[in-house]
């Protein structure tokens, strides 16, 4: 006998943490995996009795060792108590299907998603273990999923092979197919969705199965899934027509209702409701001992005396099992159930109403996740599938991505939501001048992208040209902007790289964002379609260069140019910080002793600035003492040169920090 009160071990490495508690014939069984002192929890509950669940886990094993929580689908019985876990000290992933995540985070879920069809249906626990995923579509959710264990050969089956039973046991005994079965034909959609999937794991080697409801199931496994293959099931069910059994007639039909009935209810419950009836019960046999009922008055008396000793809800439990009956033998629905089809066809009409209504909020949930919530445009998540799509279908795919040159300067002067206005401005000229089959797009801050599959590279040019105009003519911006944009065509792709379109991808994103940085640095307003490596990353790279001039400066100039860098020089501190306050500088190379504001000035005014506080600073001087260092130091200035340099010393360093920053 198992003391049910702690963990049970059900298999190697595997445990039930789950709780005593039935609520209305439902019992919930979560599952805990060990693995090298790594846990993974299986569907862990709901606010009922997650807290039994959570300090039965705890018992085993340290939150701060649980890697991963894994829900079947979105159900509150199973995942409703993860905010539980989360308040308790859980931080690993949450393992499901992006259709179910899409419905979990409205339990308040703030653990990040680990979605597993874009994983290949696997997760990894630690280095010696990992587990499978399959997919159960609509059985009886969209997004459902079966977890296997492959070293232990154990289904972890979620809402499949569950069961409805007031007797519940830990582990199922012989009358447990009947209450799965009570189980499927109410919540399974259709005979042929949930034949599929049990079609489907005949190829897995399976030793035991460990449902979401009822009990585990180690023996008759075969028989198990072949009864669910065969079952008929489902609302819009329409069973082959059968003639009465000659042996048995209508009480034959009756003893599976009795059995139905002990099955959700209990012996106790059901004896006590069939005493001093006309119909006798042999309770251990399941069945209808003797009856002072007619045989054709005998389908209509039962359901009467149930409905008059039990009510309407009684009758509920079993309506799914008349109506099949009824369906298959050609009979009529006692009419004692006329007042629940009467409300059952109201609740379905709600509920029909209600999933209409759940389908068009996740219609508009999903559009959600591919829109950016200040400009309403595609984000970047659809900027990539969109790219990827295309390029699968062997379409040429101009991406042009553009950036407002002084957005950040906006948003200092004005305000970020006057930053926010100008990119919704830009969105609606972007929209206005492109036809309907570009996808336009904001990727992150003031930077978006155009994605055209009818578009020469050359037409591209000529757009952006156009479009660059455009923007500048706009008289609703607070001030006038500009955009820097980067041009990439896909058939500028060998063909070699053409095999994988992820790849592809890649490549044509990183070389947009490429471009549009050495346009940014061309000047204001700049374009460019052509990429030159090393080159033109450097030549991409800005250096202002502060101190007074004479032939020191010059040479150090010619240096950093030699380098491929673009320098830009300042005779004196005032002069330095205004450039810099018009952005567009990557270092700064700076003289301690300068006019108007000495170098260390200069760097305490821009560490003020969040435009400027970030830029990397390299101070020099003849004056380089223990005091100043230290000074400098204080300053986060971290690179302090004494002069005369060593020319190669700084260009080392300037390479070393233009290839952390590229």
């Amino acid at each position: 006998m198992n003391d049910l009160t702690k963990p049970v071990q059900v298999a190697e490495d595997l445990w039930w943490v789950g709780s005593e508690g039935i609520h209305q014939s439902l019992q919930c069984n979560p599952f805990l995996y060990i693995k090298d002192g790594l846990g993974i929890l299986f569907d862990p509950g709901s606010t009922l009795d997650g807290h039994i669940v959570l300090e039965k886990t705890k018992s085993l094993l340290p939150l701060s060792n649980l890697k991963a929580i894994v829900c079947s689908h979105q159900d509150p019985d199973l995942c409703s108590a993860i905010p539980l876990f989360e308040e308790a000290g859980f931080k690993g992933d949450i393992c499901c299907h992006e259709r179910t995540a899409l419905l979990i985070q409205y339990y308040g879920v703030k653990s990040p998603f680990y979605i597993v069809n874009h994983h290949f249906y696997s997760y990894t626990l630690g280095k010696n273990a990992s587990i499978g995923f399959i997919f159960a579509p609509y059985l009886h959710f969209p997004g459902s999923i079966m977890s296997y264990l492959p070293d232990q050969q154990v289904l972890i089956s979620g809402d499949l092979f569950g069961s409805i039973t007031a007797d519940w046991h830990l582990y199922a005994d012989e009358n447990y197919l009947d209450g799965m079965k009570a189980f499927h034909e109410v919540y399974m959609p259709s005979h042929e969705i949930l034949a599929s999937a049990m079609q489907s794991l005949e190829s897995y080697p399976i030793s035991l199965i460990c449902p979401q409801h009822g009990s585990i199931i180690k023996e008759n496994i075969e028989l198990s899934i072949s009864t669910l293959k065969a079952m008929p099931c489902g609302l819009f069910l329409q069973p082959r027509l059968q003639t009465l059994p000659v042996d048995g007639g209508v009480r034959s039909l009756l003893d599976q209702v009795v059995l139905r009935l002990i099955t959700i209810h209990g012996e106790q419950e059901v004896k006590k409701t069939f005493e001093n009836s006309p119909f006798s019960l042999a309770i251990k046999k399941r069945q209808i001992a003797k009856t002072t009922i007619a045989e054709d008055q005998m389908w209509e008396s039962f359901f009467s005396f149930i409905e008059e000793r039990r009510g309407v809800s009684y009758l509920s439990s079993i309506s799914s099992l008349v109506e099949l009956l009824g369906k298959q033998y050609g009979l009529t629905i006692p009419l004692a159930f006329s007042t629940l089809i009467v409300d059952s066809e109201r609740k379905f009409k709600e509920k029909e109403a209600e999933l209409k209504a759940l389908e068009e909020r996740l219609k508009d949930l999903e559009e959600s996740m591919y829109r950016d919530p200040v400009t309403k445009l595609y984000n970047k998540e659809f900027h990539q599938a969109f790219l990827v799509k295309e390029l699968a279908l062997g379409s040429s795919v101009v991406s042009l991505v553009l950036s407002i040159d002084n957005l950040e300067r906006i948003n200092l002067d004005f305000g970020s939501s006057e930053g926010d206005r100008t990119m919704r401005i830009l969105s609606e000229l972007l929209i206005q001048s492109v036809e309907p089959k570009v996808q336009v797009c904001r990727i992150t801050g003031g930077m978006f992208a155009l994605l055209c599959t009818s578009l020469t590279k050359e037409e591209a040019l000529q757009r952006a040209a156009k479009l660059r105009n455009l923007i500048a003519e706009e008289d609703r911006f607070i001030v006038p902007i500009t955009v820097s944009m980067g041009i990439i065509h896909s058939d500028e792709i060998d063909e070699a790289s053409r095999e994988d379109v992820t790849l592809m991808a890649a490549y044509i994103n990183q070389n947009a964002a490429f471009r549009l940085r050495l346009a940014k640095k061309s000047g204001a307003g700049g374009i460019i379609d052509c990429s030159t490596s090393e080159v033109g990353s450097r030549s991409a790279y800005t250096i202002l260069l502060v101190d007074v001039p004479g032939f020191s400066r010059d040479l150090l100039k010619q240096t950093l140019e030699k380098q491929r860098y673009r320098v830009v020089v300042a005779d004196n501190g005032l002069e330095a910080k205004n450039k810099l306050l018009l952005g567009g500088i990557d270092l700064i190379v700076c003289e301690l002793l300068i006019p108007k504001l000495s170098g260390l000035t200069l760097r305490k005014e821009l560490l003020r600035e969040p435009l400027t506080a970030k830029i990397p600073f390299i101070l020099m001087s003849v004056n380089k003492q223990e005091q100043t260092v230290r000074r400098a130091f204080d300053l986060g200035i971290q690179h302090f040169f004494a002069r005369p340099l060593a020319l190669y010393e700084l260009t080392g360093l300037v390479n070393l920090i233009a290839e952390k920053g590229a």
